[in-house]
């Protein structure tokens, strides 16, 4: 019975110890915490400072450039034809030359006779020559030069045209230039390979010709 008695007091004993070691800890971190305070009056330990919300926003690179607005769309006029019809050319034809003439012998007692009167030569047959005209489905809009567009070129150039005598255009020159080198180059190629014309009639045979034309760059 005694044994029985002094176990559950040794077992007793050993619960108590971990609640003693924890009022312990508790005791000496109010000390702390007291010690902390009176210190922190004093002025002894500086006050601790609670950081500020952060309040702010982002600013934008001032070196990003904005793209460039986008190119204006070009406006091109259709091109203004100013055909130069040619005169009709009337070629006579030479007659031919005179026959010759044997004088007649004059009888001796005898008047001569004079003689006829020659008929007016008849007059020579004349030919009728018929200008070129522009075949208007083909006389299409040339493309306008790219860097053309960008650099804000345009203006109206005139050309001479060499129409063969099977309507193509055989050579485009510049009479008078739009002011830029690419728009003149641009017009000239294009009436080149696609304008075509009715050639111009020598009778009811075909001739070689000419013609003008106008071609306008304009941007909007």
């Amino acid at each position: 019975m005694t044994l029985v008695q002094q176990g559950a007091h040794s077992y007793g004993v050993i619960d108590k110890v971990p609640q003693r070691a924890a009022t312990l800890s508790f005791v000496a971190v109010l000390h702390a915490a007291v010690l902390y305070a009176f210190l922190t009056a004093l002025g002894v330990v500086p006050m601790p400072t609670i950081p500020m919300p952060f309040i702010g926003s982002v600013i934008p690179d001032d070196r990003v450039i904005p793209p460039p607005p986008p190119p204006p769309q070009p406006t091109i006029e259709a091109p203004r034809l100013t055909e130069t019809a040619p005169p009709i050319i009337e070629v006579p034809l030479e007659p031919a030359g005179p026959n010759a003439i044997t004088p007649t012998q004059t009888l001796p007692q005898t008047v001569p006779e004079r003689p006829a009167a020659s008929e007016p030569p008849a007059s020579p047959p004349t030919i009728v020559i018929t200008p070129a005209r522009a075949i208007a489905w083909t006389h299409t809009i040339p493309d306008y030069p790219a860097i053309s567009r960008r650099l804000g070129e345009q203006g109206t150039l005139r050309l001479k045209l060499a129409i063969a005598a099977d309507g193509t255009v055989s050579d485009a020159r510049v009479e008078a230039s739009s002011g830029y080198q690419r728009l003149d180059e641009a017009a000239v190629q294009w009436v080149k390979t696609h304008w075509r014309y009715e050639p111009a009639m020598q009778g009811t045979k075909p001739m070689p010709s000419s013609a003008l034309a106008e071609v306008t760059f304009k941007l909007k």
